[in-house]
């Protein structure tokens, strides 16, 4: 155990460490990523028992799902970034994982919607970190050649997590009575409440099992020891044809994807009449499943056309992922039956993990080392702001003030994600070129 608490001890820094080691690492990280993920679906699974126990609109809850725990996520990201190419990495995650996981349990005990928003708010910055810090420890273990499929790997865990979420939800609100389960001391808790603090509470054994990941020397540091803001803004402007699509295509996707999860439980409760443990557990399946292959798939040809040294190889990836999105997203409310509009969904589950597994190997690529975790920071950043919270927020928005109609859910799902789909492969499709000379300049040392 003493040799695991030495921070100050880092991998030599001639060369990369052995593979084993780096999948060893790879390995940790992913699993507290896929833990960290629990909490990120379970509302979409509480519609109406948060709705019924706060009297919400589909507005309201939009914000709790979305805005809540975006704008602390990805606002915190860009000083956590700055830190996190400063300082000690896995130390600033261990961190991170005691405040979402503390959060995500006094969640379970909100007895208003202003403690959940506050709950929300904490998970956000606790999980704001994490990401950063975990692609800049994979980039300085593993080298260049084989960051596709690492970073690949490591993105597994984000759908795998994302559909164990709906899984324990579905299964809590299947097994627990719905006049919840009597605690001494705490007193009666209510089937939501219990799916909150079941998803909390894995922190402490992550936290512990994190001890085992040594801090990595920084590699290709190409003279830029530190990189401020200041920096990270000029290199971007320098090269903003690349950067205004890099760094805006996952947004999209991302509203797109978290705009479909949000509201898919309730959709199929609404449209189909299934009730949302059933919904839940199945979701919970095709969403691991169809992010697990979408994921292997990316990480797979990623390297395999930077192996052949085709231009903007691994930005490349983006149009098989927009190929997959654009019929598969736009159709799959408007299916005449649930099964039909699972399988469409699980197409479209796909094509949205083939094109954010892209971003960070994409991303890493094109910016100097010293930048990494800013850049990673800024990237979510467009995410979480467009994606994790305008995208719940617009189908609600259309929901409520458009249709008027909360059976027209599925009707404002199309008519957010067709525009969406068709701006976002415009963006893949005119920033191959310049991401090409973007990379080319980087491998020149310019």
């Amino acid at each position: 155990m003493d040799e695991m608490m030495v921070e100050s001890r880092a991998v030599p820094s001639s060369g990369y460490p052995p593979i084993a080691q780096a999948w060893a690492v790879i390995a940790i990280l992913a699993l507290v990523t896929l833990f960290s993920q629990l909490d990120r679906q379970l509302p979409a699974l509480l519609v109406r028992p948060l709705k019924a126990e706060f009297t919400l609109s589909d507005t309201q809850f939009s914000v709790l799902q979305g805005y809540a725990f975006a704008i602390f996520y990805t606002l915190m990201g860009l000083p956590l970034g700055r830190l996190v190419d400063r300082t000690h990495r896995r130390n600033l995650i261990l961190l991170g994982i005691a405040v979402w996981s503390a959060m995500t349990v006094f969640a379970g005990f909100a007895t208003s919607y202003n403690q959940l928003l506050l709950a929300r708010v904490g998970v956000g910055i606790g999980e704001a970190v994490l990401a950063p810090a975990a692609y800049s420890i994979i980039a300085d273990y593993v080298a260049p050649q084989r960051r596709g499929r690492a970073l690949g790997f490591y993105y597994v865990s984000l759908a795998i997590g994302s559909g164990a979420s709906l899984l324990l939800g579905g299964l809590i609100l299947r097994l627990v009575p719905p006049e919840g389960i009597a605690f001494a001391g705490v007193g009666t808790l209510a089937p939501w409440q219990l799916t909150f603090i079941l998803a909390g509470l894995p922190g402490l054994p992550l936290m512990l099992l994190m001890l085992f990941v040594r801090e990595p020397a920084r590699q290709e540091l190409r003279g830029m020891p530190t990189a401020s803001i200041g920096d990270l803004l000029r290199y971007v402007t320098a090269h903003r044809a690349t950067f205004s699509r890099l760094l805006t295509y996952p947004a999209l996707i991302a509203a797109i994807g978290y705009g479909t999860l949000a509201w898919a439980p309730a959709f199929f409760e609404r449209q189909h009449g299934m009730a949302i443990a059933q919904v839940g557990m199945i979701l919970g399946v095709l969403v691991a499943a169809g992010g697990l292959v979408g994921t292997l798939i990316s990480g797979f040809l990623s390297d395999r056309w930077m192996a052949q040294g085709r231009p903007a190889a691994r930005f490349r990836v983006t149009l098989v992922s927009w190929t997959v999105i654009v019929p598969s997203a736009s159709l799959w409310p408007l299916m005449p039956n649930a099964p039909l509009a699972f399988a469409l969904l699980t197409f479209a589950i796909a094509g949205f993990a083939i094109g954010q597994a892209a971003a960070p190997p994409s991303v890493q690529d094109v910016f100097p080392n010293a930048m990494r975790g800013q850049a990673i920071a800024l990237y979510l950043l467009l995410g979480g702001l467009v994606g994790i919270g305008l995208g719940p927020m617009l189908v609600a928005l259309v929901t409520d003030h458009v249709f008027g109609d909360p059976s027209r859910l599925g009707l404002s799902l199309v008519v957010v994600a067709v525009p969406m789909t068709l701006l976002g492969l415009w963006m893949s499709l005119s920033g191959q070129k310049p991401y090409a000379r973007t990379l080319a300049a980087i491998q020149a040392g310019e």
